[in-house]
């Protein structure tokens, strides 16, 4: 019944923003909002304007639900955008290991317009192709 209204919802709802494939090798810097100072470096999957999608191993409790990317690193705190977690699920095609990888697709809060113009230029110089 889930399976049925999850793809009901994915019927209607359509998204705001095109998601685009990333090069491989490409990682973002995530810090929980609780302690910006311990960050963790994860490989990003995928990422359009309005969020992200990123590849970790360990259980869902490693990562905060909330916190901040860090993207690109030419300023401190320009590249920085805070977010929060819409989904996180077993990565698809990872056998179930002690310290699983999952997927977590995060959507991101506001942002002024220089981080607007700082992700727009994120996703032109590192990603391939339109998902």
């Amino acid at each position: 019944m889930a399976s049925f209204l999850n793809f009901c919802r994915r019927l209607f709802k359509t998204r705001q923003h095109q998601r685009f494939a990333v090069q491989s090798g490409t990682f973002v810097i995530v810090s929980p909002a609780t302690d910006p100072e311990q960050e963790r470096k994860i490989q990003i999957v995928d990422v359009s304007l309005g969020g992200a999608a990123f590849i970790y191993q360990g259980p869902r409790t490693d990562l905060e639900d909330t916190g901040f990317l860090k993207m690109i690193a030419e300023t401190p705190n320009s590249d920085r955008m805070q977010f929060q977690t819409v989904s996180d699920i077993p990565a698809p095609g990872c056998a179930e290991t002690e310290e699983p990888f999952r997927r977590r697709g995060v959507k991101f809060m506001w942002m002024g317009v220089l981080g607007k113009k700082e992700l727009g230029k994120f996703v032109k110089e590192f990603t391939i192709c339109p998902k």
